[in-house]
């Protein structure tokens, strides 16, 4: 008996350190468009199932609100049970920040949006800024976006 559960919790242990980093090197394609007048970022991907667009307040200095757009068909009770985001570092699997969302559901196109708010998130808001600043990549709601060209996008607000 101990044999065994010794395996299977050395093969559940090894499973999850290995997991943390498989897609650590493996980042979709994507850019990042300013929108001044909206003092928006937008991101555009290769993988066109989920879009993000980060709003910040005038000139860019303080992030306010990401709107993680899911296009894949949902349903409105699994819209409704999405309560929060992680956004880490790939490289940080440890140091993971959890923010809250709010949800819309679309019932035309079965599509569903979540929405972080700095007023429900504060210092978690400041934290992702931070990584996409400062790390090359960063996994935000299960999708590893590079971080290249966020800074100079961020400066043509």
């Amino acid at each position: 008996m101990l044999k065994r559960s010794t395996i299977l919790t050395s093969m559940v242990l090894f499973s999850c350190l290995t997991t943390s980093n498989a897609f650590a090197d493996t980042t979709q394609h994507n850019t990042f468009q300013a929108v001044p007048s909206k003092d928006e970022l937008l991101t555009h991907t290769d993988f066109g199932n989920q879009n993000y667009i980060f709003h910040f307040n005038g000139g860019g200095h303080q992030l306010t609100r990401i709107d993680f757009i899911d296009h894949m068909q949902t349903s409105q009770n699994v819209c409704n049970s999405w309560k929060y985001v992680s956004a880490l570092s790939n490289w940080n699997v440890a140091a993971q920040i959890l923010l809250h969302v709010s949800t819309d559901y679309d019932p035309t196109n079965h599509t569903c949006t979540a929405h972080a708010y700095l007023s429900n998130n504060g210092v978690q808001m400041s934290q992702v800024m931070h990584l996409f600043e400062t790390k090359s990549y960063v996994d935000i709601a299960g999708f590893n976006l590079s971080a290249d060209g966020f800074d100079s996008a961020l400066d043509d607000i």
